[in-house]
Formats: structure tokens, C-alpha cells, sequence
């Protein structure tokens, strides 16, 4: 089974993200934020693994804070269901938010790496 959910992003947070800070600024700024997505995801997977609730909860809030700075708003919210299955205790709520997650995330590369092309 394929699981095909659109991506939700404030176009108008990106857009006054580029405005603000200029095109080549706001696209080190979403490669910056990508590497940092890469790092809390890898360390989110250790926690998910180790059982570490604590760990859990707070590295899907710094993936939320994230998301929402980017406008990446499926992200946030994939972030925040994470954060609530490990508050649960529900290892198979955990592992349906946690795919959930991957996926949004790995769509979230491809919007940051078509941003940075684009951008020159």
C-alpha cells in the first residue's frame, strides 16, 4: 500500500521568507534548515528505537519549531502526532506517526533541494 499525502506549506511564509532575506540568503537558510531536519530525523529514529519517550518528545518539537519556521506545515503537524503517540505509550500509534513523518520529511527535501535549484 502507497501512501501519497500532499505536502501543506504557507506559501506566503517561504515567499516572505525570500523577500526579507534576499533569494540566496533564504536558500542557505532552507539548506541550513534541511541539514538540521536531517540530524533531528537520524536522532529521532535512535530515540524511536532506544525508547527514550523523553528524547522523542522533545526532538519532534524542534521538528515542529522547524516546520513551522519554514512554512512546512504537514511537517509541524506530522511532528506534533509523534510527539502525542510517545505521550500515548502506543508502539503501533508511534510507528504509524513516525512513517508518517518520514515520508513528509523526505518530501520536504525535495521541496528544499527544488528551492535551492531554483535559486541558482
Amino acid at each position: 500500500m502507497r501512501q501519497d499525502e500532499p505536502l501543506s506549506v504557507d506559501s506566503d511564509r517561504l515567499a516572505d521568507m525570500f523577500v526579507e532575506l534576499g533569494e540566496t540568503r533564504a536558500a542557505d537558510l532552507v539548506a541550513l534548515s534541511v541539514e538540521r531536519l536531517e540530524a533531528l530525523m537520524a536522532s529521532l529514529d535512535v530515540a524511536t528505537a532506544q525508547v527514550r519517550p523523553g528524547d522523542c518528545i522533545d526532538l519532534a518539537g524542534q521538528i515542529r519549531a522547524l516546520g513551522d519556521s519554514l512554512g512546512l506545515l504537514s511537517l509541524s503537524v506530522a511532528a506534533r502526532g509523534v510527539a502525542r503517540a510517545v505521550q500515548s505509550g502506543d508502539p503501533v500509534a508511534v510507528a504509524a506517526t513516525m512513517a508518517r513523518l518520514r515520508r513528509l520529511a523526505l518530501r520536504s527535501f525535495r521541496i528544499a533541494a527544488e528551492l535551492q535549484h531554483r535559486s541558482g
